[in-house]
């Protein structure tokens, strides 16, 4: 009768976390892509984004793609237009921030974008995995960062929504860095209880890691291609790690380029 009792109470204790195991068990891989810079008056990079949408599509085990910015080049509703009707034809969900040049042709910060996407900033769950986006332009013809006192609220009502063992990323323009995001360290001292694997971003239009306060700042390449840099973008993979390729359009050898620890089990290795 003990030994029933003892197996009752192990099975009370080892169930939910298995439960958990079970949520965190399957790896997946997504795509990001950022500075676009769409321009009315010059159909290059709208050819381009056109040509990463059919070649995402071929990607078939992407789960979603994030989009980091730097949309439309002069932030004008039309050319966001124009982006939203390519992102549509995308085959997976797809979840958009605002960059800076989104953002600083606008009275406020965001008008015209939320009047494009309808929103300005996101959050959801994947695989028991938590994604956060969020804006971090100023609008006003600024062109610096800033998490604005609203932004700063919304960031804290999601995370009250999500627990503090939880893996967590967040997605922004400008990285987290003092001389980027003047009120960046209000921010990591609102996170620092949390389980952030990293912050996903553009901004500089190549592949750069940083460091806020030992968290991964990872800044991803621009689509955009010129004489020298073919049109490329992000596919990212989460399993027992966090690894990053850059994938060119049109080009099936993506080139890992940085690879991280990632604080959940993964039981289910990536394909």
């Amino acid at each position: 009768m003990k030994r029933f009792s003892f197996f009752i109470l192990l099975l009370v204790i080892v169930y939910p976390l298995a439960t958990f195991a079970q949520e965190a068990s399957h790896a997946f891989r997504f795509a990001l892509i950022t500075d676009m810079h769409l321009k009315q008056n010059d159909p290059k990079n709208t050819e381009t984004l056109r040509e990463a949408v059919k070649d995402i599509n071929t990607e078939k085990d992407l789960s979603f793609v994030l989009v980091a910015g730097d949309i439309a080049d002069k932030g004008d509703r039309p050319t966001l237009l124009t982006a939203k009707k390519l992102f549509d034809q995308l085959d997976v969900p797809y979840y958009v921030v605002p960059g800076n040049h989104d953002t600083r042709y606008c009275r406020t910060d965001t008008t015209t974008f939320d009047s494009v996407f309808g929103y300005h900033h996101f959050a959801f769950t994947f695989q028991h995995v938590r994604f956060i986006g969020f804006n971090t332009g100023q609008g006003n013809g600024v062109n610096t960062g800033w998490v604005s006192d609203g932004e700063m609220r919304w960031i804290k009502s999601q995370l009250e929504k999500t627990d503090k063992t939880q893996p967590l990323f967040f997605v922004t323009h400008f990285p987290l860095n003092p001389s980027d995001v003047g009120n960046r360290d209000v921010f990591l001292r609102m996170v620092k209880p949390y389980n952030v694997e990293a912050i996903l971003g553009g901004h500089y239009h190549r592949n750069v890691f940083f460091s806020e306060d030992g968290i991964p700042d990872v800044l991803t390449r621009t689509l955009q291609s010129n004489a020298v840099l073919p049109a490329g973008y992000s596919r990212i993979e989460i399993d027992h790690a966090i690894r990053f390729y850059e994938k060119k359009v049109n080009d099936n050898l993506p080139f890992l380029w940085l690879t991280l620890p990632f604080h959940a089990v993964f039981v289910q290795p990536v394909n």
